[in-house]
């Protein structure tokens, strides 16, 4: 479960291409404005995650970016298309980032994204365990579609609520697991791929934007929350049992319920994957010139 959990979250790599797109103002390292319990998000209004809607996707916004270029018309704060103006950013950066990424604005590729390597634990209700997942690949994130971007500037820093879509995912690498419930123990381990179809996410970020000494700003996420649902999804790995007919067994019994698996298993493992993501989208925007993108 951890692994499709991380394969998942990086979804969310791409929604800090939105984040980053918006941010230009706030330099401050004021608190974020999420709840001192990482567990939840903030508790008014709008930027709570109950109740996701899942609008129908429309046409990108045509101001983000020159035709047949990557000159970037920036987005401006003052404006009342200013979310509509980010979620153009965001979709026509998105399918740019496949292969050889954006050179001129520091932006390396995302698809395929390479994972590799990362140790996630787990203990509930009995059930001890730990996932080694390396040389992982994802593929298909650049097929990122935005149907809503809600942002919100102070002079602190920036809140961006987001809701996205992607029509496949794929993922493929290796595992070893060491997991105890009761007096049973599997020590599995092998390769693995994933398929999964039809995401749907709404993500909520904060962060501030830092000034550097060039003069430049950078993006800086402090915590990012995430309410994902699947549509079909199949996980294939080999050597949770040696037995062929039990392995094939317990994955038609994951695969059955992946849906429900995702559902509560990402927000339940979210104090290990978020660290790692917040980490990953940072890094990917360190030399990125956000006064570029908003004004």
């Amino acid at each position: 479960m951890q692994s499709f959990c991380i394969s998942l979250t990086l979804v969310a790599l791409a929604l800090g291409l939105g984040s980053a797109s918006a941010a230009t103002l706030p330099t401050s390292d004021a608190p974020s404005v999420f709840s001192s319990d990482p567990r939840s998000g903030p508790t008014s209004g709008d930027d709570d995650l109950g109740g996701l809607q899942f609008n129908p996707v429309t046409p990108p916004a045509p101001i983000a970016l020159s035709e047949g270029s990557n000159e970037v018309t920036p987005c401006s704060l003052g404006s009342p298309e200013l979310n509509e103006c980010i979620r153009g950013l965001i979709q026509a950066f998105a399918p740019k980032l496949k292969y050889q990424g954006v050179p001129e604005y520091n932006m390396g590729a995302i698809d395929p994204y390479f994972y590799k390597r990362g140790i996630f634990r787990y203990t509930n209700d009995g059930i001890q365990g730990g996932l080694l997942i390396k040389n992982m690949e994802i593929y298909g994130i650049s097929q990122l579609q935005v149907n809503s971007v809600a942002a919100n500037f102070t002079e602190n820093g920036f809140i961006i609520k987001l809701g996205v879509e992607l029509p496949q995912l794929k993922a493929g690498g290796h595992f070893k697991a060491d997991v105890k419930f009761g007096g049973l123990r599997l020590v599995p381990k092998g390769p693995f791929n994933i398929t999964i179809d039809n995401v749907k996410a709404t993500i909520l970020t904060d962060g501030h934007i830092e000034q550097l000494p060039s003069g430049q700003q950078r993006l800086s996420l402090h915590r990012l929350n995430a309410n994902v649902n699947i549509g079909d999804a199949k996980v294939v790995a080999n050597g949770i049992f040696s037995d062929r007919n039990l392995n094939a067994m317990i994955l038609n019994l994951v695969n059955e319920n992946l849906p429900e698996i995702t559902r509560v298993g990402i927000p339940a493992t979210r104090e290990q994957w978020a660290p790692i993501l917040i980490a990953h989208i940072n890094e990917f925007f360190a030399k990125v010139p956000i006064e570029k993108f908003l004004v």
